[in-house]
Parts: structure tokens; sequence; C-alpha cells
């Protein structure tokens, strides 16, 4: 099975060389509250489709939703699309196998796909795609720029719900929920720390991963809009497309050309290598602020070297299963449309407990 999708991925790939259509429908609506909200639910009135017993197992700890009672007629097959280009996927990865370990005992097999390391649309739709060649009963998808919508139409124009997590288009699409970070709030958040952190304005810099990635400039304009009504002065944005060893030469660079530089707040993968940076130049005074609990952000929070705001991946990746599992099965839609993530500010305090 996961031959036969290699190949028709490969093949729609090659197809979407040639370009493809974009829709433009409107904005999904999103909640504008804070980046503390657990990503929970609740669910009314149920429509049975299955006879079977439901058995008996403790859902995961992170799991936020409830799954709907009831079994599956027949064996399912979800596919859950996803990107690998930095330590972040590495957590959706363990959310994605605990949510698979846990469904498995419900008759549903989930297959973690990675389409390709650019978070870009043609390589998402092209998932997507070989997902409804594939004739998948529900597609967990990691869209992240403008363009997927079409795609994620298509899919659920063929039968087949979808739901989205961590990122998306802006214009809106058939998906039946969106579970991730409130992108804005979370940007925000970093100003806030910044300034707790700061007697005075200064100067600050970004580092954002992508500039065609929606959920990447939300960040990016919280934070700035924050420091700015605050009188920080601002010494550059800079795109280091989600890898460390780019974080790690801007970084250094930021710091080279204003040794009073105060701030480096990153939006995306690689933060840990504005921290070695900074280490390195002997400059800990710079605060380094990123996301995401992955281990080698951990490793310098630990040491005091940097802090983050985590956005619960692995929660996220398990609640999104349950959530489509109870529309397939159960044709339960999700309580809510857009579902925050639990967000929280990771610093050398309580680093320990995200390990």
């Amino acid at each position: 099975m996961k031959k036969t999708l290699g190949w028709i991925l490969a093949m729609v790939l090659t197809l979407s060389m040639f370009g493809c259509s974009t829709g433009d429908t409107g904005t999904n609506d999103t909640a504008d509250g804070g980046t503390t909200t657990d990503t929970t639910g609740t669910t009314e009135g149920t429509e049975e489709t299955g006879s079977a017993e439901l058995p008996q197992v403790e859902a995961p700890a992170q799991a936020g939703v409830e799954i709907e009672p009831v079994m599956p007629d027949k064996p399912l097959r979800f596919a859950f699309l996803c990107f690998q280009n930095n330590p972040f996927w590495q957590l959706v990865r363990s959310g994605a196998d605990i949510g698979t370990e846990y469904l498995a005992n419900f008759n549903v097999e989930v297959d973690y796909i990675v389409v390709g390391d650019v978070l870009d649309a043609a390589t998402i739709n092209a998932g997507i795609d070989a997902a409804i060649v594939e004739e998948y009963d529900g597609i967990v998808v990691t869209p992240f720029t403008p363009g997927t919508e079409v795609y994620i139409d298509k899919a659920v124009d063929a039968g087949i719900p979808v739901v989205t997590l961590y990122g998306e288009s802006p214009v809106a699409s058939k998906r039946i929920a969106f579970l991730g970070q409130d992108a804005y709030a979370a940007g925000q958040e970093a100003g806030k720390y910044i300034v707790g952190n700061n007697a005075e304005p200064g100067k600050y810099a970004i580092i954002t991963g992508q500039f065609t990635v929606e959920n990447h400039e939300q960040r990016r304009n919280g934070c700035a809009d924050y420091l700015d009504d605050l009188g920080w002065e601002s010494v550059g944005v800079y795109e280091a497309n989600d890898k460390a060893d780019l974080t790690y030469n801007y970084a250094k660079d930021i710091i080279t050309s204003n040794p009073d530089i105060k701030a480096i707040y990153m939006t995306a993968g690689g933060p840990f290598g504005a921290a070695t940076a900074a280490q390195e130049m002997g400059r800990d005074d710079v605060l380094i602020i990123g996301h995401d609990e992955v281990p080698e952000n951990l490793d310098y929070i630990e040491k005091g070297q940097m802090c983050a705001i985590s956005q619960d991946a692995k929660g996220v990746a398990i609640n999104g299963l349950i959530i489509l599992y109870n529309k397939v099965v159960a044709n339960k839609d999700p309580a809510q449309d857009f579902y925050p993530s639990k967000s929280e500010v990771i610093t050398q305090e309580n680093a320990a407990s995200f390990r």
C-alpha cells in the first residue's frame, strides 16, 4: 500500500510542476483569544453506524476530545500527511504514533506519510491527490500556504473528510476543523516575554521560517506589532527556511552588526541555531526566544540560554485523529471550527517537564 502511494505521489508531484489552480472563497473563521486554551471539545447526538462492542481502552493522556462510542462497520484507513524539514516534526510523529496506536483499537489504520521537506502548496497538494486516488477514508493534513484549500475541497468533494493541523491557508476550505496555535497571539506572547525581561526598549530582530507560510507571518506580525507599539526598534527580518544552520548564521550576523541587540525571536524551526551563535559569541545577555519543546531547544533552555513557546504538538496530532474518527464513523461534526492548542512559555524553571 505505502509503495503504491509513494508511486502515485511521485506521479502527482511531476504533474504539479505544470501548475495548479487556486480558489478564493473567503477567510477561515478563527478565534482571537489567547494561546492558553486547551484543545478540548464536547459532542452531542451520535448517529450510530456500527454495531460492534466498543473496546474498553484508556484514551491517551494528551487527548482533549472524547471519541464517539461507535465502532466502524468496516476497517478504515486514514492518511496523516505532513512534512519533515526540522525537529518539530519529531513531536508531530510522536503524537501521530500515539493516536495511531489508540485508533488501532477501533479498527482504524493510520498511515503517516511524509510528503516532502518544502512547505509549499504543490507538495501538500500532491500528497492529498495521492490520498484521494488511494481512497483513504479520512485525511489529517498539515497545510501552511494558499492553494492547499483547492485540494482539501477536492478531497471533501470526493467524500473524504479532512482535518487540518498546525497551520493552514488563509483562504477558506471545506475541512471540518483546524487544530493549532493562535499564531498571532503566540507572537504577541513572545513580545510580552521580551518586554518583561528588559527594563527599557531596545533593538530586536526576527528570524522567520518562510514569508509564504501563513502562521509564520502571523507570529512575526504579532511580535513586531507588540514591540513596535512599545518603542522597540527592529534591525531586520530574515528568512531561514526552518533550518538551524541558517538561523545560526543570521544570528551571528545580527549580533555582530548590532552589538546592542537585546532580543532575537524565531518564528519557526531551528531556533536553537541562534542560541548556539549567542553562546559561542559570549552573548548570554541577548534574549533568544523561539517555539516548541524539541530536544535541541530544551538543551539550551535548561542552561538558561533561550526560551520557547510550546504548542502542544503531540496533543494536536492526537486530537485531530480523534475528531476525524468521530466524523467518519459517527458522522459527528466537531463542536468547534477552530481548536486552539494549549500553549506555554518554556523556561529554565519548567523545561524538565517538557522532556
